[in-house]
């Protein structure tokens, strides 16, 4: 599994029109996971962490890793359907790694690849 560094996109004022940053998986192994590692810049109230799905071979499911601090309790988990974009906004709290980055592991559908049969892309929007 090779780890990603996730480049967020920053909104730096109102009324500003921008074209986030993707960032596509790069694994091209079949039922290989990937590890995003974000590094937010802002508050859990000004960071949203879009995942799509842009090819239709099936659900990518996730795994956020839980902080090691006291309110790192559980990882959270979810999925994305084929051809479907999910947004997420997380408590940095429970999630935040001692380091300052937040670690989402990818998981294909059984038997596919995340980047050439889900062509799975992450984008981090900041607002100012």
């Amino acid at each position: 599994m090779a780890d990603l560094t996730v480049t967020n996109t920053l909104i730096a004022a109102n009324n500003t029109q921008y074209e986030p940053t993707g960032n596509v998986a790069t694994v091209d192994d079949a039922d290989a996971t990937q590890k995003f590692i974000i590094t937010p810049t802002k508050g859990e109230e000004k960071t949203l962490i879009r995942i799509t799905v842009a090819a239709v071979h099936g659900t990518v499911t996730f795994s956020v890793a839980a902080g090691p601090f006291w309110m790192g309790i559980a990882a959270k988990t979810g999925s994305v359907a084929q051809a479907k974009t999910s947004v997420l906004q997380l408590e940095t709290a429970k999630y935040l790694q001692a380091n300052g980055t937040i670690e989402i592991t990818f998981t294909p559908a059984l038997g596919k690849k995340l980047k050439s049969e889900h062509v799975l892309t992450v984008e981090v929007d900041q607002l100012f």
